[in-house]
């Protein structure tokens, strides 16, 4: 019962780990999932605006070669309405979305004035870029009306070359984002650099943000999940993870585990707040029990030791001859006595042994002279069984330090025990063999042997097993339990091993008084316990 509060406690300990283990695993999972949505995110949106742009790019240059002399028409009259009108009205056939065009020479200088001042720095130096290395890598451009990205074509006369420029509103690559970007996602287009520059936003340019500082944050550079560069553009395609998204999702799993775990919680309390009551009923019942035996050892022992002697007063005809019939009762009276007084005996020592107060003689004496003693103060009980028994000590004298009394005790339960079990007109055998500083007392009998389904409760409080035999075997069942505590008290071990049909050995090991002495081998010391 003691072991059950730590028991609970382990479980609670599992259940926990456990759940943290799953929260842990779910989050992992989590984060996985979204970094693979993000890498295939940016993967496709980088083809599609890498797609976008290229097919712009055909398109412009294939409207200056079937353009051609249109335009070489505008750049000779720059200041004819008419002119500019026509190529402004067949531009709008192949890019209804257009938003400004105007041809240029290598060095950026344009040959049609621009009007809406669209035409900005960074607009010239992609124009010299494009036709020193003739390659066109888009970026956003600001401009007092709008953001837009350029796209330019060579327009071949034969002479100096001329460049052909149209511009696009930047909304165009926001329209294209906004489709595929997720709503725990943020997706960019920016411009490489330490921080990346924000160039578009599924909501537009960044001049749609409402931030002073266009380049990534700190913070949501550690939210980056994925980039990857568009070909044919100077852009790179980042997809961000929204604020709060792994905090959000590890609130839910707490309060999921706790959800969980509240049950869990509870129902152990409940089996706690059980297991204390039981416990506390059984330190009730401990309590009951102890001054039922202190009322029984007090209160019964000396009227049974008063009544066992004036049976045997009795019997021994000093109040007078006694009839057969009567003799007979006084016979039956004077046995019931003695186990009655054993029984109140055993059940005191029972209570010293488990309270500590087990008081011990400490003495030198001889362990052979104690066995002797043992064996003849039994020679009377032992002849009840039709029982002898013989003594076999591999030295005339054993030196230990111990509680004579209480030796003798255990030796009684063990011949006790040997002739109880054992069968009729045998021979008990003691053996003793001393190695290593320590004696072994074994008591060897020719029974039955112990059933291997009682052999783990055999040293247990009121454990009885009744013999194959139709003999009624007495006893209270405490014997070999006040046995154990006996020798264990006096620094030493007991066991037993038996075999079905041949017999049993019970033993019990003492240091020696003098270890120097101790020499031989170890005989039955080394067998294995049952």
């Amino acid at each position: 019962m003691r072991s059950y509060p730590l028991f609970l406690l382990g479980t609670l300990v599992f259940f926990a780990v456990l759940l943290v283990w799953m929260a842990w695993s779910r989050f992992e999972d989590f984060e996985r999932h979204h970094r693979t949505v993000a890498r295939q995110t940016v993967s496709g949106l980088a083809d599609e605006v890498s797609r976008s742009i290229a097919g712009r790019k055909r398109l412009v240059q294939l409207f200056a070669r079937e353009q051609r002399d249109r335009l070489l028409a505008l750049i000779r009259d720059p200041d004819s309405p008419a002119r500019h009108q026509a190529v402004s009205e067949k531009l709008r056939e192949y890019f209804p979305d257009y938003f400004a065009f105007t041809l240029a020479d290598p060095d950026g200088e344009l040959y049609v004035e621009d009007f809406g001042e669209q035409i900005g720095g960074l607009c010239r130096e992609d124009i010299r870029e494009y036709a020193r290395i003739r390659s066109n890598r888009p970026r956003i451009h600001p401009g007092p009306r709008v953001y837009h990205f350029d796209i330019l074509a060579r327009l071949d006369t034969g002479e100096r070359p001329r460049i052909l420029f149209v511009s696009f509103r930047a909304g165009l690559l926001a329209g294209i984002l906004q489709n595929v970007q997720l709503p725990e996602h943020e997706l960019y287009l920016v411009l490489p650099a330490n921080p990346p520059l924000i160039e578009i936003t599924a909501r537009g340019a960044r001049n749609r943000l409402t931030r002073d500082d266009y380049h990534l944050t700190a913070d949501e550079q550690r939210r980056l999940m994925a980039s990857l560069p568009v070909e044919g553009t100077r852009w790179q395609v980042i997809d961000l993870r929204r604020p709060g998204l792994y905090a959000g999702f590890a609130r839910q799993l707490l309060l999921q585990s706790l959800l969980m775990f509240a049950p869990f919680l509870l129902f152990t309390l409940a089996m706690w707040w059980l297991f204390r009551r039981q416990e506390r009923l059984r330190q009730e019942a401990e309590i009951a029990r102890d001054e039922f035996l202190a009322t029984v050892s007090h209160e019964l022992r000396t009227p049974l030791t008063a009544i066992h002697g004036a049976l045997g007063l009795v019997a021994s005809g000093v109040t007078g001859p006694l009839d057969e019939r009567t003799e007979d009762m006084v016979r039956i009276a004077s046995r019931n006595s003695d186990r009655l007084i054993l029984l109140v005996n055993d059940l005191l020592d029972m209570r010293r042994l488990e309270s500590g107060n087990l008081e011990l003689d400490w003495r030198e004496i001889d362990l052979v002279d104690v066995i002797r003693q043992a064996i003849e103060e039994n020679r009377s009980y032992l002849a009840q069984f039709q029982v002898s028994c013989e003594f076999e000590p591999d030295r005339p004298t054993i030196p230990v330090r111990g509680d004579r009394n209480r030796l003798i005790q255990v030796l009684t339960n063990l011949l006790s025990n040997a002739a109880k079990y054992g069968p009729s007109n045998e021979t008990v055998r003691i053996r003793t063999r001393c190695s290593d500083g320590v004696v072994r007392v074994s008591v060897i009998d020719r029974g039955e042997g112990v059933p291997p389904e009682f052999r783990p409760r055999l040293f247990e409080k009121f454990a009885r097993h009744d013999s194959s035999d139709a003999r009624t075997v007495s006893g209270t069942g405490l014997g070999l339990s006040i046995a154990r505590a006996i020798v264990e008290a006096h620094g030493g071990r007991i066991g037993f091993y038996s075999y079905r049909s041949v017999g049993t050995t019970f033993y019990f090991e003492l240091p020696l008084q003098d270890r120097a002495e101790g020499r031989g081998t170890s005989g039955e010391a080394g067998t294995e316990e049952a």
